[in-house]
């Protein structure tokens, strides 16, 4: 073993023992002026889907180190190691986002922030949206218990004590149900195509939530484009993105990559990441030969 191959391996290890509790050091400064300023607003947030999607920043991938013979075949090389999905050049709208919510998490696991959910906010939503599909993915909201402001929706029971098979119509018949004022209002602006955001804005507002954090930049210009308008204007609560909030709080953003080594057990590639600078789609992840 030569000088530079002994050098990289205690590098590495050096990444995984020191390298996450150095990042938490950061994030920590990042929230100085936050601290402060949560001291005169409410501190209650409703979390929307969205911004649980985008949270995870690094996902599970095989890389190839080529073909090599084993016998007379020749076999595919590599090994699964956690990328990051966002590249160091990213300058999108999500990436923007996400730069704020580590901040955003780490107010919330100091208990200076409540980050809250709600029943259709969890419905039809596979797990690994919010988790993650692969063994080495990480997520920014991982270990932060969400309580539901309003419980939960149970599946509808039918002929033999069989659920219903379709929660997006389970919610659609929940919410043609509603006969909430402000839900109605709601929709009348915002259209029957968003009755789904005009719920969760109600939802907010009925729980005394300071803002929906929400990462459906349509909704937010929808809402902003409305803003002087009723209901929108004597609404408490605000819709706000993860940027807003943490611009409002005077949070740093800290880059993603950062967390590349929190919580990890297995190979890291902190240099690699999905060529779209996006979540690898769910379908990715469907066994060969299933549809």
């Amino acid at each position: 073993m030569n000088w530079r191959t002994m050098w990289s391996r205690r590098a590495e290890h050096w990444r995984f023992r020191y390298l996450p509790g150095l990042v938490d050091l950061l994030v920590t400064a990042s929230t100085f002026q936050a601290r402060k300023r949560l001291s005169g607003i409410s501190r209650r947030v409703l979390v929307d889907s969205s911004v649980l999607g985008h949270s995870i920043t690094h996902e599970t991938a095989w890389i190839s180190t080529g073909t090599k013979k084993w016998g007379d075949m020749d076999i595919e090389g590599g090994y699964a190691a956690r990328i990051c999905v966002h590249g160091p050049d990213c300058d999108t709208e999500v990436y923007r986002n996400v730069t704020y919510m580590p901040g955003i998490a780490h107010l919330a696991r100091k208990g200076m922030l409540e980050l809250c959910t709600s029943a259709d906010e969890q419905a039809r939503q596979p797990v690994g949206r919010f988790r993650g599909y692969g063994l080495m993915d990480h997520g920014l909201f991982r270990d932060i218990r969400m309580r539901s402001v309003d419980g939960f929706a149970f599946s509808m029971m039918g002929p033999g004590g069989l659920t219903r098979s379709d929660p997006k119509e389970e919610q659609q018949i929940r919410l043609a149900g509603s006969d909430d004022v402000l839900y109605s209002a709601l929709l009348e602006k915002l259209g029957p195509r968003n009755n789904l955001d005009a719920w969760h804005i109600r939802t907010a507002e009925r729980h005394d939530m300071f803002c929906l954090l929400t990462m459906d930049f349509r909704l937010k210009r929808l809402v902003d484009a409305n803003a002087q308008k009723e209901p929108f204007r004597s609404l408490r609560t605000r819709v706000m993105t993860p940027m807003d909030f943490g611009r409002l709080l005077g949070l740093t953003p800290i880059p993603p990559a950062f967390f590349s080594y929190h919580d990890a057990s297995w190979f890291v590639r902190p240099d690699l990441h999905w060529p779209e600078n996006t979540r690898k789609p769910r379908s990715s992840y469907r066994k060969r030969g299933q549809d």
